[in-house]
């Protein structure tokens, strides 16, 4: 698949680049951790704080005043923070503060990278939702807002004379896709922006203890990379923008695979993959499932993106693993994932026990 900056609707990124520079190297970190006695992922988050605040707490991450209460857990956010609800900017930011209060006591918080960091870092903003513009706007989106649109106006006109609407008679229609706030977001995702920068320093694919934990998913169809490279070319794409099939359909941000495909297709490769890695276990997001932490193939995949947002179902549940033992923080009760498919459809049904037991409480 070819990167979305190529992508004919994507023409606003080449006039920010008026706006800023190049952005200097990314910070490089490691991608391997063992000896972690627990281990909280959540799955995407997509711009809602407030669930995003609940999954936490749930999981007894942090206290009243919203600060680290984990201790040396290790976070693991699977990817997918913005887009679809308003809230990125706050999520981003008390996960920054999260992640300096977490090392201080030794524990660790990974913000790994999804499709969605990627799509808006390459000017793709289908799934923005205006709220994450209006946060943005301040006394001077007026007039940014303007000299980007004139600049934009210019280009149109440059590279585009045949359409229908020329010159400042394109204004108006402009106005509607780049509203105020539009210029600050994406001066934040582009090269030496907050966010970019954030973003850049960031995994794609780590190893905690004799776990993967990666966004989409890794192909067992594909001769396995090691996590340094997969990591690593993730970061040249964002320093560099050159095309690589690891931001693909098929690579580790977009791979659907082991959420979809049955065990007749990926069992047998994925045990093999399993073991090149070391690792028991794969935990992935981005395909949601029914609002609960689901396991497949015998527990060696763990989908963790339980569409956490309201966007989706507001579902509300993390994985945690203490150890080699896997369980559910579902609505606040903890419930032991199976390690055999045998012991799934009990698991479901505890869930779903739950899932009722809280909307009787909340019809009373």
């Amino acid at each position: 698949m070819k990167s979305q900056r190529t992508k004919p609707y994507i023409i606003a990124p080449l006039i920010l680049f008026l706006f800023v520079t190049t952005a200097a190297g990314p910070a490089w970190g490691k991608d391997v951790w063992r000896n972690v006695d627990r281990v909280v992922a959540i799955g995407d988050i997509h711009g809602d704080y407030e669930q995003y605040l609940t999954i936490l707490r749930d999981s007894g991450l942090i206290d009243a005043r919203l600060n680290w209460a984990g201790g040396k857990t290790h976070l693991v956010q699977m990817g997918d923070l913005p887009d679809r609800g308003p809230d990125s900017l706050k999520i981003m930011q008390h996960m920054k503060k999260l992640q300096k209060q977490a090392r201080r006591e030794k524990g660790y918080v990974h913000a790994l990278i999804g499709n969605h960091e990627i799509m808006n870092v390459d000017g793709d903003l289908r799934y923005v939702h205006p709220g994450e513009f209006t946060i943005l706007a301040n006394k001077k989106s007026a007039k940014r807002q303007k000299d980007y649109i004139t600049s934009m106006i210019e280009y149109l006109d440059n590279n585009h004379p045949e359409a229908a609407l020329v010159g400042e008679s394109r204004r108006p229609a402009l106005e509607k896709i780049y509203p105020l706030g539009y210029v600050e977001h994406r001066r934040l995702w582009a090269p030496r922006g907050e966010f970019f920068e954030w973003i850049k320093s960031h995994n794609t694919a780590i190893k905690i203890n004799r776990t993967l934990f990666v966004h989409g998913g890794l192909s067992p169809h594909q001769t396995p990379l090691p996590l340094k490279e997969i990591n690593t070319r993730v970061r040249r794409y964002l320093r560099t923008f050159d095309e690589d099939t690891i931001v693909g359909n098929g690579g580790p941000l977009w791979y659907r695979g082991l959420a979809l495909n049955p065990a007749e297709v990926e069992l047998e490769p994925l045990k093999n993959m399993l073991a090149y890695y070391d690792v028991d276990t794969i935990v992935i997001a981005h395909t949601p499932t029914p609002s609960r932490i689901v396991p497949r193939l015998g527990r060696r995949v763990i989908q963790a993106d339980v569409g956490l947002s309201r966007a989706y179902t507001g579902g509300r549940a993390s994985l945690v693993i203490e150890g080699d033992k896997y369980y559910a923080i579902h609505r606040g009760t903890t419930v032991t994932i199976p390690a055999e498919d045998s012991g799934k459809p009990a698991y479901l049904a505890t869930l779903s026990a739950i899932d009722e037991n809280d909307r009787q409480q909340v019809e009373e």
